[in-house]
């Protein structure tokens, strides 16, 4: 059985047709690299910092930004002979290189995968602008994923504020007037409303945890934050999270889709990775009544 690759995809891998007809044009079979759904690169950020004589134009990076910031795209399968003609398309090693990285999936796991990211001697030290054409490649792979697009738009425009995901869920004692409200109150914040995500709630005596669990809501606030990567940065000191890949967190920093006004919005929140705890059926922090 052919060994198969999880793969995460930026940029013009999201048009299936494009990479058909890259495989045509090269004798390459295009069934071997399979798309498995939306997913997340935490920590970075894209760029157009590399010149693409193919695309005539900026071609997509990706670059680590910190916590906060974060890339949206797919993972892929591939099997042997998809990641062999995946590095040809990519230019690996000499244009692009293979990198290991953690992947958020739509359903709240977290898994490892590759991805390609320009070698340093590649890189420019100036914006390099996509063609229209490619930028479309990207925007409809993202639509067709129901991802947002504001990020590729930024990086295309090459925006000088770039301030990540801003969108945060939170569902226990962060919420208005609970214990650790003070620490969102502590940066510059509006509360939307009130939202809804998949899953389940625990009580873990004075506080909860969000567990993964079908057919089920939690209830909590939906919130957009100024300045996400400092607020990030005290949240995961204090829900116990140290890092992708990291062993021994209490919660992981992830991103999920929530439910708000009758649409769908992704956002930060923090799942609980223990075992313990007493279910709360309401799914409500507030509501805990057993």
């Amino acid at each position: 059985m052919s060994e198969k690759t999880l793969y995460f995809g930026y940029g013009s891998n999201l048009d299936h047709d494009d990479w058909s007809d890259w495989c045509e044009k090269k004798g390459h079979d295009p069934s071997g690299l399979v798309e498995l759904g939306p997913a997340w690169l935490p920590d970075f950020k894209m760029k157009f910092h590399y010149y693409s004589g193919n695309r005539e134009g900026g071609a997509a990076d990706v670059v680590y930004a910190g916590p906060g910031h974060a890339v949206p795209g797919a993972l892929f399968e591939m099997d042997e002979k998809a990641h062999k003609a995946m590095d040809r398309k990519e230019g690996h090693p000499k244009y692009y290189e293979r990198r290991d990285v953690n992947v958020i999936l739509a359903d709240g796991s977290i898994v490892k995968a590759l991805t390609y990211t320009v070698v340093d001697e590649k890189i420019l030290a100036y914006h390099e602008p996509p063609t229209e054409e490619y930028a479309n490649l990207i925007f409809r792979g993202l639509q067709r994923l129901g991802l947002p697009t504001h990020f590729l738009e930024a990086a295309v425009n090459d925006y000088p504020e770039d301030d990540g995901l801003t969108e945060l869920f939170v569902y226990g004692t962060l919420m208005q007037d609970e214990s650790r409200n003070v620490v969102l109150n502590s940066h510059p914040h509006q509360l939307l409303g009130s939202g809804s995500v998949a899953g389940g709630l625990v009580d873990l005596g004075d506080f909860p945890g969000l567990i993964s669990k079908e057919y089920s809501l939690v209830h909590g606030e939906f919130y957009t934050v100024d300045d996400i990567s400092r607020l990030i940065c005290d949240l995961d000191r204090i829900e116990g999270f140290y890092g992708y890949g990291q062993q021994n967190s209490l919660f992981t920093r992830m991103i999920i889709e929530v439910e708000f006004q009758g649409s769908s919005q992704w956002a930060w929140t923090y799942i609980y990775n223990g075992e313990e705890g007493v279910e709360i059926p309401s799914g409500d922090w507030r509501n805990r009544n057993y």
